[in-house]
């Protein structure tokens, strides 16, 4: 099988990183019902899937969109996402089998084979896609990442991986290059989301408005915030303070059990979206990030984990 039908997909909660061939990508993990408005003027992300018809991606930011913070929307949705994903790509030959570098949040880890099963054979539009699924758990893409680009291919004696997610912060611990079950921690909750859900909460009794969490975020990622002709400073501010009470929540209260065993570590690596967070935060000389965009991460080191391997 050729590299054009070999892609990378950080399925996320707010967004879908991918890495092909020689190129990154990042579509929203947004669906919601289509309305016969946007089919009739033909919306080309209006798809027909197990008998419904739905917007995906950017033309599904809204307040209409579906909850995306749980497993059941990603069982429900891969396969749809994964189209979407595959039609934007003309070099990938549909006609043939497509190997997909996939994760699985660690909380979800033991429903992996029903996964697999749910993304193998996708029908869309009445077109059928084989897929050959290759799952890691999320956050492992980030050490194949760093270790290649930055390490010479070598894993380091002892590493920690902190994967910050939008619903979910991932541990990994490795020896050398192999995981450490006991080691392998999830925490549903306490990703992004946990401070986007109260900035939402805030956005919508400040101005009155609704707000789904893809726009909130946006928002958040800006900064800062234009209404009716006037910047709001006190979004601003608020945003600050949810930061800082993002980092303090994540070192004291979720890693507490883990910071002896990272104190001791070789290197740990934090990746995920929510190092944008931590990035004017203090840390020991052994814990580092990966490589920027660092929400391309585990995509990057899914697509070249088999060239580590076999170095």
């Amino acid at each position: 099988m050729n590299d054009k039908n070999v892609i990378s997909i950080d399925l996320g909660y707010s967004s879908s990183k991918v890495a092909y061939m020689d190129k990154v990508a990042k579509f929203p993990t947004s669906i919601s019902f289509a309305t016969d408005l946007g089919i009739e003027y033909g919306n080309d992300s209006v798809y027909e899937f197990e008998g419904e018809k739905y917007y995906v991606g950017k033309d599904a930011v809204g307040s209409e969109s579906f909850s995306t913070t749980d497993y059941k929307f990603l069982e429900k949705f891969a396969p749809l996402l994964i189209y979407h994903i595959l039609s934007k790509f003309e070099k990938a030959d549909l006609d043939e089998p497509i190997i997909v570098k996939t994760g699985l949040a660690i909380v979800d880890w033991g429903k992996k084979d029903n996964f697999i099963e749910r993304i193998s054979n996708i029908s869309v539009d009445g077109n059928d896609v084989q897929i050959v699924p290759q799952l890691m758990p999320q956050g492992a893409g980030s050490i194949y990442d760093w270790i290649y680009y930055n390490n010479d291919s070598e894993f380091p004696k002892k590493s920690f991986v902190i994967d910050i997610g939008y619903n979910t912060i991932n541990i990994l611990g490795f020896n050398g290059n192999q995981p450490v079950r006991k080691e392998m921690k999830s925490y549903p909750g306490h990703g992004v989301s946990s401070i986007i859900k109260p900035f939402t909460s805030f956005m919508e009794n400040k101005f009155a408005v609704t707000f789904s969490d893809q726009e909130a975020i946006g928002i958040f990622i800006d900064g800062e915030f234009m209404y009716n002709g006037e910047n709001q400073e006190i979004v601003s501010e608020k945003i600050i303070e949810l930061k800082k009470q993002f980092v303090q929540k994540m070192f004291q209260s979720v890693l507490r059990d883990d910071r002896k065993a990272m104190g001791m570590a070789t290197n740990v690596l934090i990746a995920g979206g929510g190092t944008y967070l931590l990035q004017d935060v203090p840390f020991p000389p052994n814990v580092e990030f990966v490589d920027a965009p660092y929400e391309f991460s585990n995509a990057r080191g899914y697509l070249i984990a088999d060239l580590v391997n076999n170095a």
